[in-house]
């Protein structure tokens, strides 16, 4: 991170269980693969030049619930957060349908770019990202928005923003928007989750 090559790296433990699925993420943010490729080179040399630490991890871990992701931010809006927080990550997942991501986005960037823009400025939350695979070990079209969050009690904050932007759209108009947001995405295709960090640091 201090030599440019990373821009952030965390630990995230679920705050929501759910059988069968991993509990835990390690994330690094890069700007680009080439990034990517000196990560990969510095952790394998580490691994190497430190076998019984790993050997300790690695008895920690179910590996064969491992699962890789690559994934690119379309949106993002970030700003600094204190040194030795533990921010509150909420996700919220869509499967997007096949030829549809350019409405998705567009939709996105109309009607909620601008509630989540003003709660960036405003402080009310860290940072947010819609962001889908780069490099797909999933059914492709799965879309991702993340909020950063101080605490869990900022998603009342988060709610109450969008519920008071929407009452303001006539009702006619939010039916309309609804059923173009629903043909847009799979049906059934929707999850939450929400975790909290254990270490973060971004730049």
């Amino acid at each position: 991170m201090a030599s440019g090559t990373i821009l952030g790296y965390g630990i995230d433990s679920d705050i929501l269980h759910v059988p069968g699925d991993t509990n835990v993420a390690f994330w690094v943010v890069v700007p680009n693969y080439s990034a990517m490729d000196k990560k990969t080179a510095a952790i394998d040399e580490f691994i190497t030049s430190h076998p019984q630490l790993m050997g300790d991890m690695i008895s920690m871990i179910d590996a064969a619930a491992n699962h890789d992701l690559i994934v690119r931010a379309r949106e993002a809006n970030h700003r600094a957060v204190p040194a030795g927080a533990k921010p509150i990550a909420d996700f919220d997942m869509v499967r997007v349908k096949s030829g549809h991501m350019g409405e998705f986005m567009e939709m996105f960037r109309t009607y909620d770019k601008p509630v989540f823009d003003k709660l960036v400025a405003d402080g009310t939350i860290y940072s947010y990202e819609v962001d889908s695979e780069a490099v797909h070990t999933m059914e492709p079209g799965l879309v991702w928005t993340i909020i950063d969050m101080p605490d869990l009690g900022t998603k009342d904050k988060v709610d109450a923003a969008f519920e008071a932007t929407e009452s303001k759209i006539p009702k006619e108009e939010r039916e309309k928007l609804e059923k173009q947001y629903n043909d847009l995405i799979v049906e059934g295709s929707h999850r939450d989750s929400l975790s909290v960090s254990e270490v973060f640091k971004m730049k």
